[in-house]
């Protein structure tokens, strides 16, 4: 889902679970990335998806190469093909990808990008979304503090990776205008980031505090939801400078996050071991 902005909106722990997202969610925290068809089929029923919709998500999503079949039963994460897997599977350590900020933004110019192609804009848009960029007004650039491990060259190949279109141009933009550094700065939303960060983090830890002493197909079922929701609002932070924004909430969330998905993984890997 997107905003006016053509931003990403991060998933409320109250979004409906697709069976899309269900095999995609299982596939990429299993340690060999790997679940029969009987599996997966039981952790839909968990949620409350019928094996019917399960058996055809995974039958377009193979269509789509994004999981592969090894063996009759047997789905497989295609790892290599899917420039989101390595977002998801490093989203603890994304805080290594923070470097000093001297005050530089790192620029994109997506003026001559076609829209024709719905499919491969909403690639580039997304692209833009995970490594924090906003649209300036209307001067057709979109900035972000250039704050990242690799500089603007590794930002450059980073987003290529993720799908920015090849129309697009990556550079340095330095010496501002006073109006446009101010207008920059204001780009994000660190009110709204710090609440949800702050919203998220008291559920999770509501949720930890009974998840061993309920039923684990109920305990299963929650851990997804909010831990889904919480994978994803950090995926989409801007990691930007303490200077802009007060990065504690985030921080706090992660760290809380990383203890509640080992004890809900292995409640899921105990059921999915069962079928």
């Amino acid at each position: 889902m997107t905003d006016k902005k053509g931003n990403l909106e991060p998933a409320s722990s109250d979004t409906m679970l697709s069976a899309t997202d269900l095999v995609l969610d299982l596939l990429s925290t299993h340690d060999r990335h790997e679940l029969s068809v009987a599996a997966l089929c039981h952790a839909g029923e968990l949620c409350g998806l019928r094996a019917q919709n399960v058996r055809v998500a995974l039958n377009r999503l193979q269509r789509q190469q994004r999981v592969v079949s090894p063996e009759r039963g047997l789905y497989r994460l295609d790892t290599a093909t899917s420039g989101l897997f390595g977002e998801v599977e490093s989203w603890l350590r994304r805080e290594q990808r923070v470097q000093d900020w001297h005050g530089g933004w790192a620029a994109v110019l997506d003026t001559a990008v076609p829209r024709r192609d719905k499919t491969a804009w909403r690639r580039h848009e997304r692209a833009l979304a995970l490594r924090g960029f906003r649209p300036l007004g209307d001067s057709g650039l979109c900035l972000r503090p250039d704050n990242l491990s690799g500089g603007v060259a590794g930002l450059r190949k980073d987003l290529a990776r993720l799908g920015l279109a090849g129309e697009a141009r990556v550079f340095v933009a330095t010496e501002l205008s006073p109006a446009d550094d101010k207008q920059a700065r204001r780009l994000w939303d660190g009110a709204a980031l710090k609440q949800q960060y702050r919203r998220l983090s008291r559920q999770l830890a509501a949720s930890h505090k009974t998840l061993s002493r309920r039923p684990e197909a109920d305990a299963a079922a929650e851990s997804l939801r909010l831990g889904r929701a919480a994978i994803r609002l950090i995926l989409l932070d801007p990691l930007l400078p303490d200077t802009l924004i007060d990065n504690r909430p985030r921080q706090e969330l992660a760290e809380r996050m990383g203890a509640y998905q080992r004890d809900a993984k292995a409640i899921w890997m105990r059921l999915l071991e069962q079928v």
